[in-house]
């Protein structure tokens, strides 16, 4: 990549990634005077569209393919930072920008634009194409999610959320919704609803109908208009005006630029609330001063800080909404009327949280404009605490109501009754979840691996939204009947339960395995410098020993055992490929990708031999290892196993070779083995 993709990139990432954003929701909105704005403010020559357009591979099956191969050695680099598509991104949302109809496409005809942005025609670029730019949005939404809000507020849907006419573009088309001037317009709106002495924060769907109600659809852009009147955007449109309402602190700006946002949480401890802080930037100082006398202490080495000088949590400073400035950083919390507490796993205590979560016990405090509509979903959807606590107890604000312990066992059914509902518990929607993952769990040495706890304190398994109710829970292989309540419930998963021996585990879900391992007591190696063994090439090991260097390790024999070198002796599998293919690969199982070529016909042939080779095919042969060998004929992938095997594509090869093939054949075959390689390639493209 030149300096100017490079440019584009660092740019992207911050404007719309910053540290500045910490606490806010980011909304990655690039339209053409956006674009042209930073162009010219950061004294980049060439257009972003220009810029990306050049290193497309037009006519392949992967046009994007450049583009992703340098985000792989971006990340190889910074396995932190922003994924390096930004450009791609930005320009699939300017072309979502443009989705009006002109007189020569229908306002629906995404990809015909996406295309001539890039290319200067319509047609080189079509939606066959854009299954990986879709993914690279997902992997977008995983990164900002990891970062826990430090690089801001994640506003890019979940695939279920999308309509499923939308479910590739609707990524780029969410972050559109929104156009700057409709962000900058809304701090006006919020505080005109305030003025009527409204509950705060009202969901989504009620700010819709207060602008449709006092007809303020001038005010926005035509854009947000549009969207306004379509049924199948209008909740997503509706979730992420809420999630602004809820984050706004009563500024005049949302995100004011430069200015990080420290969060005002409420805590529970020792029967009393007060307030600690939550700073999401990388950089901390261990005492921060704000005006008013405020102040900021580090608590230990967290992202928390003791907050002195403010009054203590009240319902009057629950409803008003607090801000102080100083030091380049605002710490504001916004009005509510509905406060949600769990147990915070750095403070030790109960602590404010922007949502329920599934399994978990809560308390819940409700000013007396929202308790209706929190005894409304507790009644439909909270297992315990539905009956509020009638204790006249000191640190509950006055006139609120008190619910505890309040939990929710089937996240299902929390979701479905927050969105009936809506009203003041509207926005306490449980988090996204993109990939099947483990949390929780009590971890032993991290120099022994970042999966490894202790037997009887085995982690959550958490299951994306997008595959929710579509796979069976795998543990070991197994389906454990203990868990079936927790599966259909929605919730994570505890492993605890299960009672597993020590040793290495496994947890498969909808095609996708991650692994983890149990152990009594961890027994940490002293670190080796220099290892002396014998080094393997084509699975013969050398005669004399010699120092591994660090590329042959993995394949040496280091005392009296060898694990990596190849059996020579073990049976071959012949396979019959053809001749007229215009690409034959073989993925192993393991990771490595193979292209097999058609042996030419040697000289000695026709002396000897008086018939010619088979015409359609020719013999590949495998020895000793299990994958998929696939081929593309007409532009049409084929695949059949050899030596079936569960893929572990992170234990050898190249792994970002051997996803982007499979991804690209992952219409070979209808066969659950082969959908396992192909939602292992997913997970690693991510």
């Amino acid at each position: 990549m030149d300096h100017s993709y490079q440019a584009w990139q660092e740019v992207l990432a911050e404007e719309f990634f910053g540290r500045q954003h910490a606490g806010h929701p980011t909304l990655f909105y690039v339209d053409d005077d956006v674009e042209r704005e930073l162009r010219h403010g950061y004294g980049i020559e060439e257009p972003l569209a220009r810029c990306v357009g050049r290193f497309l591979r037009l006519g392949t099956a992967e046009p994007y393919s450049a583009l992703d191969d340098y985000r792989w050695r971006r990340r190889q680099q910074d396995q932190g930072g922003v994924p390096a598509f930004l450009p791609l991104l930005a320009c699939s949302v300017l072309a979502a920008t443009r989705m009006v109809n002109d007189g020569n496409h229908r306002a629906t005809a995404y990809h015909a634009r996406f295309s001539e942005l890039l290319t200067g025609d319509e047609k080189q670029l079509g939606s066959h194409h854009y299954e990986s730019v879709s993914r690279m949005w997902q992997v977008l939404a995983s990164w900002q999610h990891s970062q826990k809000g430090a690089r801001g507020l994640c506003t890019i849907p979940a695939p279920a959320d999308l309509p499923a006419n939308r479910s590739r573009i609707g990524f780029a088309q969410s972050q559109a919704l929104l156009s700057g001037a409709d962000r900058s317009f809304m701090p006006k709106f919020f505080r005109s609803l305030l003025e009527h002495g409204t509950t705060w924060p009202l969901p989504g769907e009620t700010l819709l109908a207060q602008i449709e109600i006092r007809g303020m659809e001038q005010h926005f852009s035509k854009g947000f208009r549009n969207t306004l009147q379509e049924e199948e955007f209008r909740p997503l449109l509706a979730r992420l005006i809420g999630n602004y309402a809820a984050s706004w602190d009563g500024s005049d700006e949302l995100v004011p630029t430069g200015v990080i946002r420290a969060e005002l949480l409420v805590r529970l401890d020792a029967g009393r609330l007060s307030w600690v802080a939550r700073l999401r930037s990388a950089e901390r100082t261990k005492l921060i001063e704000l005006k008013g006398g405020v102040l900021l202490e580090q608590l230990g080495d967290t992202a928390y800080y003791e907050v002195t000088g403010l009054p203590a949590p009240s319902a009057d400073t629950l409803t008003r909404g607090i801000r102080r400035e100083g030091q380049n950083l605002v710490l504001s919390r916004p009005s509510c009327s509905v406060l949600v507490l769990a147990r915070d796993d750095v403070l030790g205590v109960w602590a404010a949280t922007d949502g329920f979560r599934p399994g978990e016990a809560h308390v819940v405090l409700a000013a007396p404009t929202a308790q209706r509509d929190v005894q409304r979903l507790l009644d439909k959807a909270a297992t315990t605490g539905r009956s509020a606590d009638t204790s006249k107890l000191p640190w509950v604000p006055r006139g609120w109501s008190l619910h505890k312990p309040v939990t929710f066992a089937d996240a299902v059914t929390l979701r479905r009754a927050l969105q009936e509902i809506q009203g003041a518990v509207g926005l306490l929607q449980p988090p996204a979840q993109f990939k099947l993952r483990l949390e929780g769990g009590l971890k032993l040495a991290p120099s022994l691996g970042s999966h490894v706890y202790l037997r009887g304190g085995e982690p959550q398994v958490v299951l994306p939204d997008a595959t929710e109710g579509t796979g069976t829970l795998l543990i070991d292989g197994k389906e454990r009947p203990e868990l079936e309540k927790a599966v259909a419930a929605g919730c994570p998963v505890p492993l605890a339960v299960l009672r597993l021996e020590p040793g290495r585990h496994t947890v498969n879900y909808a095609g996708v395995e991650i692994g983890f391992a149990t152990a009594d007591q961890a027994v940490v190696e002293p670190k080796m410098t220099e290892v002396c063994g014998f080094t393997v090439v084509d699975g013969k090991a050398f005669e004399s020993p010699s120092l591994l260097v660090e590329h042959n390790l993995p394949t040496g024999i280091t005392g009296a055992h060898c694990t990596s070198a190849a059996d020579r002796d073990a049976a071959a599998v012949m396979e019959l490929c053809r001749r007229d293919a215009d690409e034959v690969l073989f993925a192993a199982a393991d990771g490595r990708l193979w292209t097999i070529e058609p042996p030419e016909q040697p000289d000695w042939w026709t002396e000897r031999l008086t018939d010619t080779p088979a015409p359609l095919r020719f013999e590949a042969d495998f020895h000793g290892i299990g994958g998929w060998l696939l081929e593309r004929r007409s532009g049409r992938w084929k695949g059949r196993p050899v030596n079936p095997a569960a893929p572990k594509p992170k234990s050898a090869g190249n792994s970002r070779a051997w996803a982007r093939a499979v991804l690209n054949a992952q219409q070979a075959s209808a066969e659950t083995s082969w959908a396992a390689y192909v939602q292992a390639a997913k997970e690693l493209d991510r």
